[in-house]
């Protein structure tokens, strides 16, 4: 920042780029009586030393002075705390700098009446006050650097009069050369502000980016989860989901006692269809079967997953074993009922055949043994005609136990 441009009063440094919490407690900072009750209490003290000395008047005529400043600022802080909002628009900076000109005009004119017909005493405690409150003032003007160096300049200014008329003329090259000292002082401080808050702004900057760039790689990277488990043709969960959902359903079923039941769906006479009709036709044909696959198992706990080429697969958690077989007759009515006259050629109505299987209560079961219970249940409803659900009854494969049973259901026959 160029030295005359901080000459402005009412220059707030880096008021463009500082955040407004930053602002907020710069300026609350700035009305703070601290600073001014110190400086009242030194030149208290050099007024009390002046009276000591016999110079009664000048001594009490200053502490006045400064006692008036020290009032007027309490006044203001009292003021600005008790304001409606947080605003601290141009009103509270125009105050800001009245009030502290006013504070440096008065310690400068007080300054200059304790040098001016008192003790070498009273002299020295005045210089020494007044050095400790510009360095102050000093160290405070990085946030308002033209209010401190007219402040300096006022005290040093008056000050070098009061010495000036008592015959001190050293004193005036010293105050001279210390306002050349504080004002580069200043002007370091002010720049160091600007880097500062430069670097805290490139700082939440880059943060604000880092964060936005993670959030989009955590979407991406479920997305990217999201495609892993998912089978490209029809949407549904793929061989994998499946793998992981059935391995956890029975371990929760095992856990709990709750019942599962598990489905192999087989679309019926599929290479035939795709021989007949061309493999896009099949595709179609497995998408508007898994749609009505998944519109049948709405509001149920459930995974539909494609097992692979025409195969589907249903895990439904929760259920009664009637109700699974409910709802594996509605899912084969459902695929039975199905159109399929928006695909070229108009292909006649699909139907597959359906494996069901369903946990025992208090009978551990393992993925095999439900797999293999299903897929011997899936062969018997297709060696039985197809377009039906077979149902595994007795204990799953690798159970020595009562020989297995499946009770066919022919979907065809309430279509």
């Amino acid at each position: 920042m160029r030295f005359f441009a901080l000459w402005n009063p009412f220059v707030f440094v880096g008021y463009d780029i500082a955040s407004k919490q930053q602002i907020k407690e710069t300026v609350r900072e700035l009305y703070s009586s601290k600073p001014h009750l110190t400086a009242t209490i030194g030149f208290s003290f050099a007024g009390l030393s002046a009276a000591l000395s016999g110079a009664v008047w000048t001594g009490a005529v200053a502490t006045l002075i400064v006692l008036a400043c020290m009032m007027f600022r309490v006044w203001m802080e009292h003021h600005f705390r008790a304001r409606s909002s947080e605003d601290v628009g141009e009103k509270w900076v125009r105050l800001f700098v009245f009030g502290s000109l006013l504070s440096g005009f008065g310690w400068g004119l007080s300054g200059a009446l304790l040098l001016y017909g008192t003790s070498a005493e009273t002299q020295a405690i005045t210089m020494g006050i007044a050095c400790a409150i510009l360095q102050g003032a000093a160290g405070r003007a990085y946030m308002t650097p033209g209010t401190a160096l007219i402040n300096i300049s006022l005290v040093i200014g008056q000050m070098s009069i009061g010495a000036f008329a008592e015959g001190n003329y050293i004193y005036v090259p010293a105050f001279l050369l210390y306002f050349t000292f504080l004002a580069s002082f200043i002007q370091q401080m002010v720049d160091n502000r600007l880097r500062q808050l430069n670097a805290e702004q490139t700082a939440e900057r880059l943060f604000r980016e880092i964060t936005e760039k993670n959030e989009l790689l955590r979407i991406a990277n479920e997305r990217l989860a999201t495609k892993a488990y998912e089978d490209p043709l029809t949407g549904l969960a793929n061989r994998r989901k499946f793998d992981l959902a059935l391995a956890e359903s029975l371990a929760a079923s095992n856990d709990t006692g709750s019942t599962i039941s598990l489905m192999m769906i087989d679309v019926d006479h599929f290479k035939a269809f795709n021989d007949t009709y061309g493999h896009q036709s099949g595709d179609e044909c497995l998408q508007l079967i898994a749609r009505a696959i998944g519109s049948s198992l709405a509001g149920r706990d459930s995974l539909v997953a494609r097992y692979g080429g025409e195969e589907f697969v249903v895990i439904v958690r929760g259920e009664a074993p009637d109700m699974a077989i409910a709802i594996a007759e509605r899912i084969c009515l459902a695929v039975r009922l199905t159109s399929l006259d928006s695909l070229p050629s108009a292909p006649p109505r699909q139907t597959i055949s359906i494996g069901l299987v369903s946990s025992r209560a208090g009978t551990p079961e393992t993925r095999e043994a439900m797999l293999a219970a299903a897929d011997a249940a899936l062969y018997k409803a297709k060696k039985g005609g197809r377009n039906r659900v077979c149902v595994h009854r007795g204990p799953c494969p690798g159970q020595q136990q009562e020989q297995d049973t499946v009770v066919p259901f022919d979907a065809a026959k309430q279509a």
